[in-house]
């Protein structure tokens, strides 16, 4: 029943019974669907890449410190154990790294799926726009 009143409201859409012009508007509406999922997967690549290289600098920082303890006491209190504080917060810190790093990888690689299946449906709605 979903089907037939898709069909109904593409064709009351389109202003036409005819059959191109359905399945033209019916593609116009799956392209511009793809779009929007295409730029909210951008987005989140944009959000994620952004975060790795928060705590890459979190990273850094934190080896500059363990590397050169008396640079860490100008900004903070230590005692005898923060070394291994220190350590503990960077196998932590790298650990999430990882994670979004392959998490980035993972949504690129939808990214890119997605680009072909959005390039395939422009093809399509191309050759009803022919029409």
């Amino acid at each position: 029943m979903d089907n037939l009143v898709r069909l109904l409201e593409l064709a009351y859409a389109a202003g036409s019974v005819s059959a191109v012009e359905i399945m033209r508007l019916g593609f116009q509406r799956e392209v511009q669907e793809e779009r929007g999922w295409f730029s909210f997967l951008y987005g989140w690549c944009v959000h994620v890449a952004d975060r790795v290289a928060f705590l890459n600098a979190i990273i850094q920082e934190l080896e500059f410190c363990i590397g050169d303890m008396s640079i860490a006491e100008l900004v903070v209190e230590l005692r005898s154990d923060d070394g291994l504080v220190f350590a503990d917060s960077i196998m932590y810190f790298k650990a999430i790294r990882n994670f979004e790093a392959e998490k980035l990888a993972n949504i690129q690689l939808f990214l890119q799926a997605s680009a072909a299946h959005l390039n395939r449906r422009m093809q399509f709605l191309a050759r009803f726009n022919a029409m």
